[in-house]
């Protein structure tokens, strides 16, 4: 699979995720995880803003307290507003793999809540919320406009 990716649409997801697309990406690397199917993270080249409550936040077990302060807003009435540059995603359909030359990919989609996912050898969900089912395009693998 090439490194940049294009999140162009959503199957099912959020309306404050599909009103932000497309969004392109680069591809950081795959991770191996026993236990699911392979999953990739990838950064966005600008954020996506997650609208969502403390109270959400907290039944995921995401401490808003532990998040960089320059990517996370909570308003009065306990309304948090994140920006969100990691994501996570795998096939959406069972043996199949994101790959060269994609286009409309569907895929599962989840936000890194917690940065330091990125850098972890093995997958902690508690560091994701999933969002969508999100369709990808490999953007390299695209023909250049004549």
């Amino acid at each position: 699979m090439s490194s940049r990716l294009r999140i162009d649409r959503i199957d099912v997801g959020p309306g404050d995720l599909a009103s932000q697309l497309p969004v392109e990406a680069q591809l950081l690397r795959q991770l191996r995880v026993p236990e699911h199917p392979d999953y990739f993270f990838a950064v966005l080249e600008q954020a996506l803003i997650y609208e969502t409550s403390l109270t959400a936040l907290e039944k995921l077990g995401v401490d808003p307290d532990a998040a960089d302060p320059r990517l996370i807003s909570i308003g009065d009435d306990g309304s948090v507003f994140l920006r969100v540059f990691g994501i996570a995603f795998a096939a959406r359909n069972a043996g199949e793999l994101p790959h060269v030359g994609m286009k409309d990919f569907p895929v599962s989609l989840a936000y890194v809540v917690d940065n330091t996912a990125l850098k972890d050898e093995t997958l902690d969900f508690r560091k994701l919320i999933h969002v969508a089912v999100a369709r990808l395009t490999d953007i390299d693998a695209e023909t250049p406009a004549a």
